[in-house]
């Protein structure tokens, strides 16, 4: 199985497992279902936190958690990659196997990185989309 594919399926199941946790923890607050954020922000206040009910806030929202959790899995993956070289005890085949898997992390980061600096640039600087900035 290609590291592109692992990678994926751990995203995919990291959101099911996210968004169905959502729904079980999202126990009602002390003021009942629906009570305002804490904080003063539009939203509703969740077991996991205050989640914003207008459009612009909760894409900013949504896209800052999955650039997290690609950036946290890049980072496990590198760790991985790295724990598997350091033990493949002068195997080439294990060194080469963790190095590839090191760089196809560091890679995927990239991506990750650039795809946020291309959002950034295309929303705020080209057309103008108000909110689009704190991404």
């Amino acid at each position: 199985m290609s590291i592109f594919l692992r990678t994926l399926l751990l995203t995919l199941f990291l959101l099911i497992f996210l968004s169905s946790s959502r729904l079980a923890l999202a126990a009602d607050p002390p003021g009942g279902a629906g009570e305002a954020c804490p904080n003063g922000a539009s939203g509703i206040n969740t077991a996991l936190g205050c989640v914003p009910t207008e459009p612009s806030a909760f894409i900013q929202a949504v896209s800052r958690l999955l650039s997290g959790i690609g950036g946290g899995i890049a980072l496990l993956l590198m760790i991985a990659g790295s724990f598997r070289m350091i033990t493949s005890g002068g195997n080439p085949d294990g060194v080469k196997a963790g190095s590839e898997q090191f760089t196809s992390a560091l890679i995927g980061l990239l991506f990750i990185i650039f795809a946020v600096l291309l959002l950034k640039v295309i929303g705020v600087d080209i057309l103008n989309i108000p909110g689009f900035g704190s991404i």
